[in-house]
């Protein structure tokens, strides 16, 4: 044999040896640490998980007490906790709710519904005001986008009063 043949030989020979090398032991090897990479990333995530629900929890509760703050039950509707403060408001600061209409829906393009509340309140001027900013700062319950005073006279008794319309707006997701 010649030294080129032998070359060849000993060149293939190797090739082949590397084929088997990888086949029988270094793919394998491979896949392994792949997969060890892959649980790693699935243990880093259960543990995170349960930080997760750790933060949520204390999340959850910051949340609670901000509604009983504002005294905004979960468990009623929006317009009930929006009848119940003006209930109370009424009560204490000697204002009439004269009417309370249904809500208004509209439909805005990015699935969210714009609902605007009506009511019609009577009192003095400072105790309307006053309403006025409880519903808006404290209760947060939305926006007021427009008030409608009306000074009107009670021809039978003579006496004059003051009603104020109220619309009161929230925007909320679908």
């Amino acid at each position: 044999m010649k030294l080129k043949q032998k070359n060849s030989i000993l060149l293939v020979g190797f090739l082949l040896l590397v084929w088997i090398a990888y086949v029988f032991s270094f793919s394998k090897t491979l896949e392994a640490k792949q997969r060890y990479n892959e649980l790693k990333q699935e243990d880093e995530l259960f543990t995170s998980a349960s930080q997760n629900i750790y933060s949520l929890k204390q999340q959850d509760a910051y949340y609670n007490s901000i509604l009983s703050k504002h005294q905004i039950s979960t468990e009623s509707s929006f317009q009930s906790n929006l009848l119940n403060t003006l209930n109370v408001y009424s009560q204490e600061n000697k204002l009439k709710i004269i009417g309370f209409k249904d809500s208004h829906l509209f439909q805005l393009s990015n699935n969210a519904i714009q609902e605007t509340y009506i009511f019609t309140v009577e009192s003095n001027y400072n105790s309307i005001v006053k309403l006025i900013y409880e519903l808006e700062q404290h209760h947060k319950f939305g926006k007021i986008i427009s008030v409608d005073f009306e000074k009107k006279k009670n021809y039978k008794t003579f006496n004059k009063f003051l009603q104020c319309t109220i619309f009161l707006q929230k925007v909320s997701q679908e």
